[in-house]
């Protein structure tokens, strides 16, 4: 009977929580918008599941005192008459509700982005091709004015554009998206397309090269860095907090030492590319930069309606 209340308790602590969470907003630090639904669906069946323990406490209680069933299968399922394994056993499951309502919810930075690695690329899942065209749209129709990639495009009979942005069946959607790109005068960072943006840039950083672009997030700092430079970066979730990872851009600021880690940042600058670790990777020199108030939603998430 004691056992059914004690696990009664335990479930409906983890509804509760699950409710708390979600009127103290806090929910968005854990999960993906995307998944709310479904945990609200989880915290029903806790509040059932927990209810019917109740109900067999007290079933159990009103009943007179009987010996155990045997059923000849020849294991005990009576629970544990000792307290001290009783003790650590629910404790396990005691110890996080505690936690969830007392501690105070923190948000991913710096030191989990060291360990996991910032890209500085965007989407890994797609591979930057060397065949991507390597200058910006011609403005005159002198075949000498254009570079190779894109005079054997138009020979082709691909468009500017087309030649600028050459795709296959996985860059397709960043290729529009780039054409889109191409056509601001400048490209503010989105956080609804944050991955999305970052992809299409380093996919065609030549033909977006010198473009003017936006973006804000925390300052994340390697020694290799130095004094002048720094990546701003963002937490993309796609589910929970488990499997967030940082994406950034690095940036080229004279006094990028001035920023702490972790402090909040909004820049704008001409995009480029710099040398990194052996890596040539996007680069922004900064022409304006800002403190900024961390977001009430710090993480980004995938886009799943890209291209459509």
């Amino acid at each position: 009977m004691t056992h059914h209340f004690i696990r009664a308790a335990i479930l409906l602590g983890f509804a509760m929580l699950i409710v708390y969470l979600f009127q103290t907003g806090e929910i968005s630090l854990y999960i993906a918008p995307r998944m709310e639904f479904i945990i609200k669906l989880s915290a029903l069946g806790l509040y059932i599941a927990g209810s019917y323990q109740v109900y067999e406490g007290l079933r159990k209680k009103r009943e007179r005192p009987v010996h155990e069933l045997k059923c000849d299968c020849g294991h005990d399922h009576a629970p544990s008459p000792s307290i001290a394994k009783n003790t650590m056993i629910y404790g396990l499951f005691i110890f996080p509700i505690v936690l969830g309502f007392l501690m105070p919810a923190g948000t991913l930075g710096s030191s989990l982005a060291a360990k996991k690695g910032v890209s500085f690329s965007g989407s890994e899942s797609i591979v930057r091709k060397d065949a991507v065209a390597t200058a910006a749209l011609p403005t005159t129709a002198e075949p000498g004015g254009t570079p190779q990639a894109v005079q054997a495009a138009l020979a082709f009979g691909a468009t500017p554009l087309d030649a600028l942005f050459p795709s296959d069946e996985y860059t397709a959607e960043h290729a529009e998206y780039g054409k889109r790109l191409y056509g601001q005068e400048l490209i503010s960072v989105p956080e609804e397309q944050f991955i999305e943006t970052l992809t299409t840039l380093d996919l065609y950083r030549e033909a977006l090269m010198g473009k003017e672009v936006e973006l804000s997030g925390f300052v994340y700092r390697e020694e290799e860095m130095g004094n002048d430079r720094l990546a701003v970066s963002r937490f993309a979730m796609n589910c929970c907090s488990a499997d967030a990872l940082p994406y950034g851009m690095m940036i080229n600021w004279p006094r990028a030492g001035e920023y702490q880690s972790d402090e909040w940042i909004k820049v704008r600058g001409k995009l480029t590319t710099s040398d990194y670790m052996e890596n040539e990777i996007m680069t922004l020199d900064v022409t304006h930069i800002e403190r900024i108030q961390a977001p009430l939603s710090p993480y980004v998430y995938p886009d799943l309606k890209f291209g459509f």
